[in-house]
């Protein structure tokens, strides 16, 4: 029973891995079930045995992504002691990784759409809060703040943050990495003396 559950593990995990790779070269619908079975060395059958179709499979493609993206922007801010140049360092990591290729066509591009935008908010917002509302609760040096406080702030900040990922993804003129840190830092500011 426990070499079946592996291999089942292992063959779901070659899925998930050939369907991202497709994804990302060719869109979610250019995409089909029978090419990413194939790619992934297996029949279509095994395919739908493992998922019920492409989107549940893009789904959990984009939280993989996501998972990702929020651990790359840990390291590139954890290098940092001071806490405010901590969150600005994750912050202008989260700009430049999100116009990599991979992440803008999965996850900025096909992914509102496909999944609709409240799961793919759901996705988004679920990772990202884990990360945001404890580094906002360090700028605070341990102060106390109320929960309904913390979730508008962190939504404020997520929110300014995936516009300006989609701003710089379609090439406004008007908005530039550094305006975007500089707003960020204005706001961090204020939650620093304000609490």
């Amino acid at each position: 029973m426990k070499r079946s559950a592996a291999d089942a593990a292992i063959t779901r995990g070659n899925i998930v891995r050939a369907a991202r790779v497709l994804f990302s070269e060719k869109g979610y619908a250019h995409s089909t079930t029978n090419e990413i079975a194939r790619c992934a060395g297996v029949t279509e059958g095994a395919f739908f045995h493992h998922f019920k179709g492409k989107q549940e499979l893009f789904a959990l493609v984009v939280q993989h992504l996501q998972i990702e993206f929020d651990s790359e922007v840990f390291k590139s801010a954890i290098v940092e002691t001071d806490a405010l140049q901590r969150f600005l360092a994750g912050a202008r990591a989260s700009l430049r990784l999100s116009q990599e290729s991979e992440y803008l066509r999965i996850v900025l591009i096909d992914a509102p759409g496909i999944l609709g935008h409240l799961q793919w908010k759901e996705i988004d917002s679920g990772i990202a809060l884990q990360s945001i509302e404890p580094a906002l609760q360090l700028l605070l040096g341990g102060r106390p703040v109320s929960q309904s406080r913390m979730r508008a702030t962190a939504l404020t900040l997520l929110g300014l943050l995936n516009e300006s990922c989609f701003a710089l993804a379609r090439k406004d003129p008007f908005v530039t990495e550094d305006d975007i840190i500089d707003s960020i830092k204005a706001i961090l500011e204020r939650w620093m003396t304000h609490h």
